[in-house]
């Protein structure tokens, strides 16, 4: 990781703001769907579909925090629907922050992507048998988190580590537990097998080990003179993917 250049927090805010600012004019919908773009073609490079195989698993079980990162895991889940997999969401803690929420949950339904809430929250492990899940998408925290971790999610991350060896988990820029620039922080934290990190890696992903931990960045969506400007090199994206892998 020494090599690969990592922008800390404030840096990653202050891009992610001049990308939203009147000069340039993303909108968060714009990002997020690029996001949620990234971490399905992630998928789909490290856990193709074999057509040839008719019993491979195809199952992708998407747990969805309230902010933006879960947002992320809103579109992953529509995008994999349409690249051939089957995904469902758990969505335990809805937000009523943005309203295009609401509209991507719209859309899960009418690609008949089934979306748990918290009304689940008894039975949400009977969709999650390691027998039939092909990954876990951890879409859970992101910038946002700081210990401690309440619930529901402390409960539901219990889960997720004790089927890491089973199921791997493919976290969405920070994992959970962790923090943007110190790494793992929480008592209860998740070791992804991978991680995706959004735009530029931020310092957390100098903590995975690479023997554990595949690390790909996502986010094709900055000119080398915006990166520039913020201190590292755009990353050498092969032919039209959205993902490279580190």
């Amino acid at each position: 990781m020494s090599s690969i250049k990592v922008v800390s927090s404030k840096l990653a805010a202050e891009i992610d703001q001049e990308l939203m600012g009147p000069q340039i004019g993303f909108t968060l919908q714009q990002l997020m769907e690029l996001a949620g773009f990234s971490v399905a073609q992630t998928i789909t490079h490290e856990f193709p579909i074999n057509k040839a195989n008719p019993n491979m698993k195809k199952n992708v079980f998407i747990i969805a925090g309230p902010g933006n990162n879960g947002g992320d895991g809103l579109v992953c889940a529509r995008h994999l629907k349409l690249f051939g997999y089957n995904p469902i969401v758990y969505y335990p803690r809805r937000t009523e922050k943005q309203p295009f929420y609401k509209q991507l949950i719209s859309q899960l339904d009418f690609f008949k992507v089934p979306i748990l809430s918290q009304d689940d929250s008894d039975n949400w492990l009977d969709y999650l048998k390691p027998e039939n899940t092909l990954c876990i998408v951890d879409a859970i925290f992101g910038f946002s988190f700081k210990p401690p971790m309440r619930e529901p999610f402390k409960s539901i991350v219990d889960h997720l580590i004790a089927l890491e060896d089973k199921v791997p988990i493919v976290a969405v820029d920070i994992p959970t537990g962790w923090d943007v620039d110190q790494g793992p922080i929480s008592e209860t934290f998740i070791t992804p097998k991978v991680l995706v990190s959004l735009t530029v890696p931020k310092p957390c992903s100098a903590f995975i080990n690479p023997k554990l931990t595949s690390h790909y960045v996502g986010g094709r969506f900055i000119s080398r003179e915006f990166a520039n400007k913020f201190g590292f090199e755009p990353f050498d994206y092969e032919g039209t993917d959205q993902v490279l892998k580190l």
